[in-house]
């Protein structure tokens, strides 16, 4: 529930301010996720269910990205990769929140076929492929 506040309103502020701005803020956040991340430190969180936190042992990296702020860093992706992925978050004017079952229904409403389902703390995410319609074997390649 935080971090969709958050989410909510750097995407509503995001669309008053200059490309050069997001790309700062982005950095500034992929900078906070590799702190983060430096610190190494992993503690036992309550559970909190008002707010949608899960209890249980987390790295503080991942605890502050999946519940309040998306600070996103990946060493292995690089520098780059990281700034673009917050500045993607937060830069699209348009974006909307599915359940599971309305995004699998997407698919079917379109007529694709699910291939692949990924769950994680802050998201999730498939991978569909179009069906095909089959020819009727006649004999004849």
């Amino acid at each position: 529930m935080p971090r969709e506040l958050v989410d909510d309103y750097f995407r509503s502020k995001c669309k008053e301010i200059a490309y050069s701005e997001l790309r700062q803020m982005s950095e500034q956040l992929s900078e906070l996720g590799k702190r983060l991340q430096a610190l190494n430190i992993t503690f036992e969180s309550p559970e909190i269910p008002l707010l949608g936190i899960k209890g249980g042992q987390y790295d503080i990296q991942r605890f502050i990205y999946w519940n309040f702020l998306k600070c996103y860093y990946n060493e292995e992706l690089g520098w780059n990769n990281s700034v673009i992925t917050n500045f993607d978050w937060y830069s699209p004017s348009n974006a909307r929140r599915y359940t599971q079952a309305e995004f699998k229904q997407m698919g079917i409403d379109n007529k694709l076929d699910l291939i692949h389902f990924h769950v994680e703390e802050a998201c999730f995410g498939a991978r569909f492929c179009k069906k095909f319609k089959k020819e009727p074997n006649n004999g004849t390649k």
